[in-house]
């Protein structure tokens, strides 16, 4: 009888080990359900690299829900994509609000406004209005895949003035 309830015991000092081994990988920071809570974290930044044929966004997430948004947008004068290109940029910081931010950028006609809807792994524009300030068939639409998670070295933000 006593190696019965050896036995016994033995078997749930076995599975109280399993189950404090499995508590111990879903709590502890090296665990998979915390390494996987960090990686969401990680992901939920805006902040990146994005591309769309051949425009760039650079973004910057900052402080009280403001966000820094570089783009350079680029239109071919002819099919084979030569050196001659029409170019449109902006550089602009706006408020984030939940992840969506809007732009109008200083050198557009007032009608100009760009929407940047930013999901985990890219971030949806939608341009409207034509008059940004752009060259030639510049446009800001389209999807841009994230390629870089990393915070962009972006030139520090040019002091506007209004005197010319």
């Amino acid at each position: 009888m006593p190696t019965k309830l050896y036995k016994q015991s033995q078997g749930r000092r076995i599975i109280l080990m399993i189950v404090l081994i499995f508590s111990f990988l879903f709590i502890c920071p090296g665990g998979s359900l915390t390494s996987s809570r960090a990686k969401k974290r990680a992901q939920s930044t805006v902040t990146g690299s994005y591309k769309y044929v051949l425009n760039t966004l650079e973004v910057l997430e900052l402080p009280d829900h403001k966000v820094r948004i570089s783009f350079s947008g680029f239109w071919p004068n002819d099919r084979k994509r030569v050196e001659t290109r029409n170019v449109g940029t902006f550089d602009e910081t706006v408020t984030l609000t939940g992840r969506t931010a809007i732009v109008k950028p200083e050198y557009g006609d007032g009608q100009c406004s760009i929407t940047l809807e930013f999901k985990a792994t890219r971030v949806v524009v939608t341009q409207e209005g034509y008059q940004c300030g752009f060259g030639f068939n510049v446009e800001a639409d389209g999807t841009y895949l994230k390629v870089s998670s990393k915070s962009p070295a972006l030139p520090p933000p040019e002091k506007r003035t209004s005197e010319f």
